[in-house]
């Protein structure tokens, strides 16, 4: 069997879709010795996250390439199915929100979340609104879906009217670089290069309207001051200047008002000391309102992070029982929960305990051999 995979995220590896890709691709590697993968995309790559595998470019016409969005959607439609088919794929696996609408070949896609159907404020204009209808008809023509937890699948199931025997949970993992790090000397490097002391709050996972971000401003404002310790700090993973608008509400002003921005770093966070940080955080928040799987929490988890988390979507089954889980919406029990960890040593020793063996329980091992049965399922559908 010859599998062709969409690798337009290759472009952009630090992203969720990314992210995915090489993780899912470099356990697939491990997994499955019998079938020939195909990683194909618009643009030559200089460096792929995935070597295993043979890497093709075919590119867009040059109109399409004049502009980055009409390129993806031209590679997406046309150009990456047309690539896969030429070089006698029998599968082709999209593993993103974007398969073609009229697909020549099984085709598989992984939709991460259908957040942007669910949630009006991420359809910010006609263009993406556009965009979502295309390739929610597409999905109609999938062969099959896959979706990280099952909250995604009922969501997806709803709202795009879809078979459940068409869409199949494959929960993900937090990459083996997530592990916990206990040398004093690199955490403290770590935290010297972000400016942090020995305690501080840690949150990352974006800053847009969904992640509840001012909510945790508020919170840690009330908890500062119900601690009475100067030296406690909030780090918030990135940059509230590199994207703004309704979507992208700045936290800052909110900080200002209540007196704490001195308190608060935003600084994006390098990959390699993301580990170290998880680590070494006195307690990781996880506030978001809506989430498809939830994996910052499983990698901090997966660090050994005491967590507190949202009770929202499909967070629960990411954190099970590991962690404190709290309405996003009620800032008094977002401060008790942060309050209640790191004023009590047992309970942030046993949640830290707790979260390596959550973590423990997902594996980018079973999610290549889940997505290797997809794969042969659709397979076997097609030659009856």
């Amino acid at each position: 069997m010859k599998i062709g995979v969409n690798a337009h995220f290759f472009q952009f590896p630090a992203t969720g879709s990314g992210q995915y890709l090489s993780h899912l691709l470099n356990a697939l590697a491990e997994v499955d010795k019998h079938n020939d993968y195909l990683l194909l995309g618009p643009r030559p790559l200089e460096q792929i996250p995935v070597t295993a595998y043979p890497y093709q470019a075919h590119a867009v016409p040059a109109l399409a390439a004049r502009n980055e969005n009409i390129e993806k959607v031209v590679w997406e439609q046309f150009t990456g199915p047309q690539a896969a088919r030429q070089a006698g794929a029998d599968l082709y696996h999209v593993p993103h929100f974007a398969p073609p609408l009229f697909p020549r070949t099984p085709t598989v896609v992984t939709i991460h979340d259908v957040i942007a159907l669910r949630l009006p404020a991420y359809q910010p204009n006609g263009k993406v609104k556009a965009y979502t209808k295309l390739i929610s008809h597409s999905t109609q023509r999938a062969s099959m879906i896959i979706t990280p937890s099952k909250h995604a699948q009922q969501d997806i199931i709803e709202t795009l009217k879809l078979p459940a025997e068409r869409v199949r949970v494959i929960y993900e993992a937090a990459g083996e670089e997530y592990r916990p790090i206990k040398d004093a000397e690199a955490l403290a490097a770590a935290r010297a290069r972000y400016g942090l002391g020995e305690r501080y709050v840690f949150y990352l996972g974006g800053l847009d309207q969904r992640k509840n971000v001012i909510q945790l401003v508020r919170a840690f404002a009330q908890l500062y001051k119900q601690l009475g310790d100067p030296n406690l700090q909030l780090m918030i993973a990135g940059n509230p200047d590199k994207k703004k608008g309704p979507l992208f509400p700045d936290p800052r002003p909110v900080a200002d008002e209540l007196g704490i921005s001195g308190q608060i770093i935003y600084r994006f966070i390098e990959e390699e000391d993301k580990p170290a940080l998880y680590s070494g955080t006195s307690v990781f928040v996880f506030p978001s309102l809506y989430e498809g799987f939830g994996l910052d929490p499983l990698e901090a988890m997966s660090c050994g992070a005491p967590v507190v988390c949202s009770n929202r979507t499909s967070l629960p089954e990411v954190v099970g029982e590991a962690a404190i889980s709290i309405d996003p919406e009620d800032t008094k029990a977002l401060v008790d929960a942060m309050y209640s960890v790191l004023s009590n040593d047992e309970l942030q020793a046993d949640l830290r305990a707790r979260s390596l063996q959550q973590a423990a329980r997902f594996s980018w091992r079973t999610a290549a051999q889940q997505t290797l049965a997809v794969y042969e399922e659709v397979l076997a559908q097609k030659k009856r």
